[in-house]
């Protein structure tokens, strides 16, 4: 999933362990994303970056509570840092 419309993109998408943001993270990923899978439900961010990776994309996992400003402002630190 290296090549695709969003190659050399990267995305934050929070609420990304399940439902619509799950589905946002690997449609993303598929056109050719870096995807940041963020989500209060760690071990499911996890599981989802996992999947993203196993079929050739490049993602992320990090727990994170979109209600507070500092883990917000740590979201996007850690994002810039990685890729």
């Amino acid at each position: 999933m290296t090549d695709g419309v969003l190659a050399g993109r990267v995305a934050i998408v929070t609420g990304a362990a399940s439902g619509i943001g799950r589905a946002s993270a690997e449609a993303l990923a598929a056109a050719g994303a870096s995807v940041v899978v963020a989500d209060l439900d760690d071990a499911g961010a996890r599981v989802v970056a996992e999947g993203i990776e196993r079929d050739g994309g490049r993602a992320i996992a990090t727990r994170v509570d979109v209600g507070d400003v500092a883990d917000c402002g740590r979201l996007v630190a850690g994002t810039v840092a990685e890729f």
